[in-house]
């Protein structure tokens, strides 16, 4: 078990220290107690610690990185204790570089099964390929909501 962010899309420090910080905290985690924020992190840098989350008690923010690919294969649950915008559980937005041809372009999440309270927001991710094959609602327990993908 590990604790959580509350920083949304502000960080401290330049790209590295965000990736220190990022590995730090989520090294060996399988539960995050609270929120995952993935905020501006390289291309360059090594994820696969990130594959021993199987649950985010809060929300999971993927923001303005440009790696490809997210190792949270084997996350199954996001609880939505808290909400991210005050309405959504999985936020992904702007994560492309364009500059370059760097971006991400799945996201993994192949044992995601529930999104106990928000919504999902997906949005602006040049590359990103899938998310629109997933059936969301089926994900989501709450039916009021409408995934914006």
């Amino acid at each position: 078990v590990c604790a959580g962010t509350l920083n949304g899309l502000s960080v401290t420090g330049d790209a590295q220290h965000q990736y220190q910080t990022l590995h730090k905290m989520y090294n060996n985690c399988e539960i995050v107690m609270g929120n995952l924020e993935i905020v501006l992190i390289d291309h360059t840098q090594d994820l696969s610690f990130l594959q021993t989350i199987r649950e985010v008690t809060g929300y999971i923010l993927i923001a303005m990185n440009v790696f490809a690919a997210l190792p949270l294969q084997n996350l199954r649950v996001i609880r939505g204790t808290q909400f991210y915008e005050d309405k959504f559980a999985l936020f992904v937005l702007l994560n492309y570089n364009p500059n370059t041809t760097h971006a991400l372009r799945q996201l993994g999440l192949n044992q995601l099964t529930e999104i106990l309270a928000g919504g999902v927001y997906i949005e602006k991710n040049a590359q990103l390929c899938h998310v629109d094959t997933v059936e969301w609602r089926d994900i989501m327990r709450d039916t009021r909501l409408e995934p914006l993908v």
